[in-house]
């Protein structure tokens, strides 16, 4: 019996990866110009879906030619939701005839794309013939081991190129970059170039060399506000404005560091932490672990949990609560239209990075 083999999700380049892989294996060596492959390309802008359909429909119907099997790859089809349709037109439904059933052993065939719904009669039919089907979706910033997860990954792809990354600088780019894996392999690619025969991506390495996204840059502004670097704080916001950031959005960003920091402290209370050092978190009692087991705290990174203490200790309880009050002013009066949007948000970088 011929394979088929269906291989889609919302992670795009991780969905692509996969399938040049997987067609690399099913046509035993090289794809281009192998006569035993026969390649549909599915997000063309010269075809329109059913003239795709049609063409790979035609594919599968056609013998091999001077060979004694072959691939037929339905490449990148945009949208698999054309398999589900409720009334299927004529291409799609003699696709679904041929595949529906066990394939003939001379006959392989290999579809990838987006939108596939597994909880849908065409996935179930084509899984009960038979078929191998992998799904890759994007880790979601809101999903709850999603910081681990994006840890992993970034573990394993420095681990492939030989390098090893610090704490802080693992921590930068699972906060910046989001679960859009090509652009980490992308970034971490960069960083390996950059950093030549060093085994240690650094902090700085990632400030020098990651792309300067919206959300790379809000990040260190950010944290130059913790820091209380105002010079670096007045650079990095003139750098959003112009990539057109939302100032609300910047307001958001601020107030949630600040309620964090102030979370912080709080939980730096309930464990009785005054100060802390690199080494604070890996040398705690494990009474005091299992007597605050939700402390938020003792949820991170213990290098992590360091830096974040380090950075709520730069300030005092009233001056936590008076920049979350400045900062909440500054929104009102952005909403309000009560003055030049650039000067307020200047304004209030003055105001945040004060030493008092």
């Amino acid at each position: 019996m011929g394979q088929l083999v269906i291989i889609s999700g919302d992670d795009e380049f991780t969905v692509k990866e996969r399938a040049r892989a997987v067609a690399r294996e099913l046509a035993g060596g090289e794809i281009e110009e192998n006569p035993a492959v026969e390649i549909i390309a599915g997000d063309g802008e010269e075809l329109k879906p059913d003239e795709v359909i049609a063409r790979f429909l035609d594919a599968l119907r056609t013998p091999p030619f001077l060979c004694d099997s072959k691939l037929v790859w339905l490449r990148h089809l945009r949208d698999l939701e054309l398999f589900s349709a409720r009334e299927p037109g004529d291409g799609v439904a003699g696709v679904l005839e041929i595949l529906t059933q066990p394939l003939p052993p001379e006959l392989s065939v290999l579809i990838d794309g987006g939108g596939l719904d597994q909880r849908k009669s065409f996935c179930k039919t084509v899984k009960s013939a038979g078929a191998a089907v992998e799904i890759f979706n994007a880790v979601k910033a809101t999903d709850r081991r999603f910081a681990d997860g994006r840890k992993e990954s970034l573990r394993e792809i420095c681990g492939s190129l030989g390098k090893s990354l610090e704490p802080a600088a693992a921590q930068f780019l699972t906060e910046t970059i989001g679960g859009d894996s090509g652009m980490l392999r992308n970034e971490l690619e960069k960083l390996c170039s950059y950093v030549g025969d060093a085994a240690v991506i650094t902090l700085a390495d990632c400030r020098e060399v990651c792309s300067r996204t919206p959300e790379t840059v809000s990040w260190e502004f950010t944290g130059a506000i913790v820091g209380r670097d105002r010079p670096r704080a007045l650079r990095l916001l003139d750098i959003m404005l112009r990539q057109g950031e939302p100032e609300i959005r910047l307001m958001y960003a601020l107030s949630g560091e600040f309620q964090k920091l102030i979370q912080t402290r709080l939980a730096m209370k309930q464990l009785k932490l005054t100060r802390v050092t690199p080494r604070t978190f890996d040398s705690l009692p494990e009474s005091l672990k299992k007597e605050f087991p939700d402390n938020p705290l003792l949820k991170l990174h213990p290098f992590r949990a360091f830096k974040t203490c380090e950075g709520a200790a730069g300030f005092t309880d009233a001056e936590l609560a008076g920049n979350l009050e400045a900062v909440r002013n500054a929104s009102r009066a952005l909403v309000s239209g009560g003055g030049e949007p650039r000067i307020i948000l200047e304004q209030l970088v003055l105001r945040l990075t004060a030493r008092r």
